[in-house]
């Protein structure tokens, strides 16, 4: 219990005159008797202190000090904070890929059923993955929104952000609820955090042939996100064979492992990791090396690990006209070349070099470009300052310095790369042929990509379409589940990589105060009238019992 104004206590200060006029008055009466001689003799027998104290005290005064005591109580609004069921209530349930793992429905099923019975509604549900979903539309029946609330399934999709879902409904809701997983992205809402199963799987895969050209290497990384150590079986399936490792995992922690190839040739390859766990579908990963030549014009000194990372992506050949990729490198270009281009501390008319300056910490935005990288490896020495051209997109930043960035230009894609190789040791991590991988990939967009994941709407070209094992799509192609795809197109087929969202492997920890749970509803109840009424009815006794004493 609390009090609005506690000063109003100071009320009970008037009992001192109260008290003084009941107990300093004199109580002492004369009574006729009919001879003193009777009483010659006697001592006088005064009462004691404490018997005429007694005897002073009556029904009288007690009332009017409960009376006194009421008043302050009254005076000082008394309060009390109660439970009570919320009321219209939003509830965004994750139905992302993170979610399918066993047992993670249930506990988002249970907890949305929870927070459905302890609110008074109206009620609405939505699916919180890519696309967004209106699951239970506006109701205030209890019964409709349970019943359709039993209809929720993940789906293996990337979610979007959670502006888009809530979009859904045209009107703000006073109280939205998200149920999930992984709390990173939610802001100004209640959260409700489902635990999550411990979980092997990989995190990344990436194939390519070895400088040599007489072999394929396959690069992994394992990680363990359990509290044990796992002995894991790794199996690599490529239309010349199967081929197996296995490596000691500690809890924790990532494992890197690369397998030699021979007698490989571009295509499929799928990863598999043993043993299965609650989530299996990181345990299972697919990559496609694509066949055929790229064509490559250079300008600048050469680099053999560049070199090196663009044969890893791509079969590559040196031309001198009509290219699929420019590629320059520490060199300032007098003009803008026509086509695709890969600017590596170079600069170009609509990019200009400024100079060179000491590299900052790296910070990143989110990119597909930059998925499946670790960039606490990197060290940069010097990166150059760089003009950034309107509208390109920075997705990577040394400090306050612009490292890395896309842009769309009259001439075709452009992506700059700030830095100088020789003073950083990028070239020598596996990250580096898995970046200009991506790279190739934003660059070079006239054919399908080469891997998507599920849910991912892949533009087809005029001419191509996919065969799935339901039906034959062109235009747009969204894979609902992870595998390998073909695309047939006017040169012929070629393979498509599917896999669920590298992110849904573990979610990134996020701090309990950057959101905020789901805490009881509460409300503050004014006891002040019932003092007031309880006072209202010892006043009443107190003048009936006057009353009945004769005044």
């Amino acid at each position: 219990m609390t009090f609005a104004f506690p000063w109003a206590w100071l009320w009970l200060f008037s009992l001192v005159p109260v008290l003084l006029l009941y107990f300093l008055r004199k109580r002492e009466r004369d009574w006729p008797v009919s001879a003193l001689f009777l009483w010659e003799g006697v001592k006088p027998d005064r009462p004691r202190f404490l018997e005429r104290l007694r005897a002073q005290v009556d029904l009288l005064l007690f009332l009017q000090v409960l009376a006194v005591v009421l008043s302050a109580a009254a005076l000082s609004r008394p309060e009390r904070e109660v439970v009570r069921p919320a009321g219209a209530t939003l509830l965004v349930l994750d139905a992302s890929a993170s979610a399918a793992a066993e047992g993670t429905r249930e506990e988002i099923l249970k907890a949305a059923e929870k927070v459905l019975r302890d609110s008074a509604g109206p009620w609405a549900v939505v699916l919180w993955a890519e696309p967004p979903e209106l699951l239970v539309p506006p109701t205030h029946d209890l019964g409709q929104a349970l019943s359709r609330l039993a209809r929720y399934e993940p789906r293996l999709t990337r979610r979007p952000a959670l502006a888009r879902a809530l979009a859904l409904l045209p009107e703000p809701w006073p109280r939205v609820v998200v149920i999930t997983d992984d709390p990173e992205g939610v802001a100004g809402a209640e959260v409700v955090l489902v635990p999550r199963p411990e979980n092997l799987g990989i995190s990344a895969f990436f194939v390519r042939p070895s400088p040599d050209g007489l072999r394929y290497e396959a690069f992994l990384r394992v990680f363990n996100a359990t509290q044990s150590y796992k002995d894991v079986q790794i199996r690599l399936i490529s239309e010349s064979g199967e081929f197996w490792a296995s490596r000691l995992v500690p809890p924790g922690e990532a494992e890197e492992v690369v397998l030699v190839l021979p007698g490989a040739q571009a295509g499929a390859f799928v990863a598999e990791l043993r043993p299965k766990d609650a989530f299996p579908w990181d345990n299972v990963r697919y990559f496609v090396v694509r066949g055929g030549e790229m064509g490559v014009v250079w300008a600048g000194p050469e680099d053999r690990y560049l070199w090196a990372a663009l044969k890893a992506a791509a079969p590559v050949r040196r031309v001198n006209h009509e290219p699929d990729l420019f590629v320059a490198v520490s060199v300032d270009l007098p003009g803008e070349p026509l086509g695709p281009c890969l600017l590596v501390g170079a600069g170009l008319p609509g990019a200009p070099r400024l100079g060179e300056t000491a590299a900052g910490p790296l910070h990143l935005a989110p990119s597909p470009v930059l998925e499946n990288l670790s960039l606490a490896e990197w060290r940069l020495d010097r990166v150059w300052r760089q003009e950034v051209p309107p509208g390109a997109q920075i997705i990577l930043w040394a400090g306050e310095v612009p490292v890395l960035f896309l842009w769309e230009s009259p001439f075709g894609r452009r992506a700059a790369l700030a830095l100088d190789l020789s003073r950083s040791n990028l070239p020598l991590l596996p990250d580096f042929p898995i970046l200009i991988y991506h790279l190739l990939l934003w660059l070079l967009p006239p054919e399908p990509e080469e891997g998507v994941v599920v849910g991912e709407a892949v533009p087809l070209p005029p001419g191509f379409f996919v065969t799935t094992e339901e039906d034959v799509i062109a235009g747009v192609f969204v894979p609902q589940k992870p595998g390998i795809f073909r695309v047939d197109g006017p040169k012929g087929s070629r393979l498509l990589a599917v896999n669920v969202p590298w992110e849904a492997f573990q979610p990134k920890e996020v701090k309990a105060e950057e959101f905020r749970e789901v805490a009881p509803t509460k409300a503050v109840l004014p006891l002040w009238p019932w003092t007031a009424l309880a006072l209202l009815l010892v006043l009443a006794a107190e003048a009936g019992f006057f009353l009945w004493r004769g005044g």
